[in-house]
């Protein structure tokens, strides 16, 4: 008899047991699924003067360069992302992305099989590229700031078309801050109190970093006097102008690309005329920081002010 009531039973055991690992796997399943992407409208000019459509909140992210790559992260979208370009290095952990390519030179092909939702792309890169990304239906996005408030301009635009306006928000809020509290100690300087300010943008020959630049816009709101300022973009300086103009202290952009500039210029034994070499005022910066036009430029605004001012700072 017990043998036959466990033939009975016995089955309806392991069928109840099925059914409840059943239902735990879909419950388990309908918690941990992922849902669609968000849906957003949103048409935007970007900087590139292109009209751009975002649909829905991107999922799979490439930037196109180091400037954007660090907005990106600097928003918390580093899970996002899925390419960037070979010059891509900060943070660190940019450098374990999928690699898309040289800035003027991404690979189409690679863009392609990553299949992304956004591309942030930036002045600079193909505009052949830019026009069959488009072709091809991809979301591309232009960046192109021209001074320290558009680059917070773009903050917020990425964080608009990534459904991240609260940390655009505030990391933009705490950089203005920042900004105005150098800009409290220099602003009302005079020119006497300003110093003569040469950046050696490469060397030889002597490359300069006129007005219009991000650079000049540095020197001149960290309370200095750019010696270049009557030549614009990123001209050739001749050392007879060097001496003179008469630099009071002159800054280096080194970066892994050209690592011993600094030693090259102290060499240089032409600029010993002047006020910089006299009273060992030089000194090296880093270049990334005050020519990726993204978070970092606040960081080589203060970096900048400490070498001119010192006493303020």
């Amino acid at each position: 008899m017990r043998k036959k009531w466990l033939k009975v039973i016995l089955p309806i055991l392991i069928g109840i047991g099925i059914l409840a690992s059943i239902m735990t796997w879909l419950i388990v399943t309908s918690r941990v699924r992922i849902l669609p992407p968000k849906k957003i409208l949103i048409t935007i000019t970007d900087d590139l003067g292109r009209e751009v459509t975002i649909e829905k909140v991107p999922q799979r992210i490439i930037s196109l360069a180091p400037s954007n790559t660090e907005i990106l992260f600097a928003l918390g979208l580093e899970n996002k992302v899925v390419g960037v370009t070979d010059v891509c290095n900060y943070p660190p952990e940019a450098k374990g992305k999928e690699k898309i390519g040289g800035y003027n030179n991404p690979s189409l092909e690679k863009i392609i099989d990553l299949k992304p939702d956004l591309i942030l792309a930036a002045f600079g890169n193909p505009e052949k590229l830019i026009e069959q990304l488009g072709n091809l239906d991809l979301t591309v996005v232009g960046l192109n700031p021209k001074k320290i408030e558009d680059i917070f301009g773009n903050i917020e635009l990425v964080g608009k078309i990534t459904d991240e306006e609260e940390k655009a928000s505030k990391l933009v809020e705490n950089l203005r801050k920042r900004m105005e509290k150098v800009l409290s100690k220099t602003k009302d300087l005079t020119l006497e109190q300003r110093p003569r300010v040469l950046y050696v943008v490469w060397y030889k020959p002597l490359w300069t970093a006129g007005s219009e630049t991000f650079i000049d816009e540095l020197i001149q709101k960290a309370g200095g006097a750019n010696i270049a300022k009557d030549l614009s973009g990123w001209p050739k300086i001749s050392l007879e102008t060097v001496i003179e103009k008469n630099p009071e202290i002159i800054i280096v952009g080194e970066s892994a690309d050209q690592p011993g500039l600094l030693k090259t210029v102290k060499d240089e034994s032409v600029l010993a005329q002047t006020d910089a070499f006299k009273n060992n005022q030089i000194c090296a910066i880093d270049t990334d920081i005050v020519s990726r036009i993204g978070p970092r430029i606040i960081n080589a605004l203060e970096e900048v002010a400490k070498i001119l001012h010192p006493e303020l700072f």
